[in-house]
């Protein structure tokens, strides 16, 4: 949105292309139509509204493609669409991604139990259709993400009966200076936290979540501390009972059609696998292809917000860059420098220790699309299989309804005993990054 907003205001044609119905991404996602359950802080909710209000001034002065899918990209640009109506080609002078991330959990025994979510899908079925995933749940995982989505489950009346966390506050409590760079973050985490305290949710740190058992659905979770290093600490397990289960332990970026139209890429696990390589205006490697917010690096939504804005205007004389750019737009370039500090500091509770990955068992799934099991994949690395497309073939990993999305980290850790090589390569990204419908793809509708 804040790309599409620069842009237009820099006089561009400018054409949003949204999967979702309504705009708004994850952390500002709309409900259903009549839908009155307010998920999220007044400071959230402020910063939201603001936020749509400044887009819905210029949402009938643009091409608006709400529920449609961009699919592949190749140089040129050359994007591929596809929805209700049918697919398209669509060439534009510049092409500004923001795909954003999707959710990593770490497998364990029973992670694919009906009623195990993902923590940010829980959070959405609250936040779109105010669905509570469970009345008895436990959440566990790394990062803020777990604290705030139990919070918001606890405040829409669901007994939230305990909260996991692999890391310590502790260590990041010691670098002020960065933390008042993102004092505004910090003070609604305060605020979740707090609520989570005063309605008796018991927290517990550096306490990881090794089974699920439950006969079709889970009932019940067996956590455990672990030693520093994310091995469980024998005689500290611990089984709760619940009916729903939301686990996090951070993201993967939606990096795959920057990749795929042969944009350089680096490896960070922890800011979300294969990322594009991109300059100070997110321009990336091929020409007209820029990627914004956490597509480009785990950094939050405040660091989105202000990066689109510098997309969108370079996107808007992508091939004429005025040498005042960079001075018009310094606030943006603060904004972002300074909450990139902060996430720098927050980025130590996603580290994930080499010994997490050694809660899954052989017959634990790790590709949840294809059924392949950690023991498959151990075999195909014991038999030379080393690179990711050579585990693809070999065991049909990432080969599912996901495209990798959902796997491919844990491939890779699962793989290299938790430790990737910095220079790992992905698997070869191909159309289609997204399932869309063979309907669709017959019925081309205009270039």
């Amino acid at each position: 949105m804040s790309a599409a907003i620069e842009a237009h205001r820099r006089g561009a044609r400018v054409t949003l292309i949204d999967e979702a119905e309504k705009p708004g991404g994850q952390i500002y996602r709309q409900g259903a139509t009549g839908s009155e359950l307010r998920v999220g802080l007044s400071s959230e909710l402020k910063r939201k509204n603001e936020l749509l209000s400044r887009f819905s001034q210029i949402r009938d002065q643009i091409e608006y493609l709400s529920g449609c899918t961009a699919y592949a990209l190749f140089q040129g640009p050359e994007l591929h669409l596809s929805d209700a109506a049918g697919s398209r080609i669509v060439r534009p002078d510049a092409v500004v991604l923001a795909t954003g991330v999707c959710e990593r959990a770490v497998p364990f025994p029973g992670w694919t139990l009906p009623g195990v979510f993902y923590a940010g899908g829980a959070q959405a079925l609250l936040k779109s259709q105010g669905v509570r995933i469970g009345d008895r749940v436990v959440v566990a995982g790394a990062g803020p993400l777990p604290v705030v989505v139990a919070a918001q489950l606890a405040r829409a009346g669901v007994r939230v009966v305990a909260v996991a966390t692999l890391q310590p506050v502790l260590p990041i409590l010691l670098q002020p200076l960065s933390l008042w760079a993102g004092r505004g973050v910090l003070r609604e985490g305060w605020q979740y936290l707090n609520h989570l305290r005063h309605n008796d949710v018991e927290l517990l740190t550096r306490c990881v979540p090794v089974r699920a058992d439950g006969d079709s659905h889970v009932e019940s979770v067996l956590l455990t501390r672990h030693d520093g290093t994310g091995r469980p600490v024998a005689g500290t397990e611990r089984r709760i009972g619940c009916d729903a289960l939301a686990i996090n332990y951070g993201f993967t970026a939606n990096s795959e059609l920057a990749l795929m139209a042969g944009a350089k890429h680096r490896y960070d696990a922890g800011r979300g696998g294969w990322l594009p390589v991109t300059d100070r205006f997110s321009r990336t490697s091929v020409d007209g292809v820029l990627v914004a917010g956490d597509g480009a690096g785990l950094r939050g939504s405040w660091v989105a917000e202000s990066e689109g804005r510098i997309a969108g205007a370079a996107a808007a004389c992508y091939y004429d860059l005025p040498v005042t750019l960079e001075q018009e737009l310094q606030k943006e370039f603060e904004k972002r420098s300074r909450q990139e500090r902060f996430q720098n500091v927050v980025q130590q509770m996603l580290h994930l220790p080499p010994g997490v990955w050694g809660w899954a068992e052989d017959d634990t799934v790790v590709c949840r699309c294809e059924c392949v099991t950690l023991g498959r994949i151990r075999q195909a690395v014991s038999q030379g299989h080393t690179t990711m497309n050579a585990i693809k073939r070999n065991t049909r990993a990432g080969m599912g309804w996901c495209g990798g999305r959902m796997c491919l980290q844990n491939v890779a850790a699962c793989a290299s005993g938790g430790r990737p090589a910095p220079d790992l390569k992905p698997m070869t990204p191909r159309p289609l990054a997204r399932p869309v419908p063979l309907q669709s793809l017959n019925r081309q509708v205009g270039k």
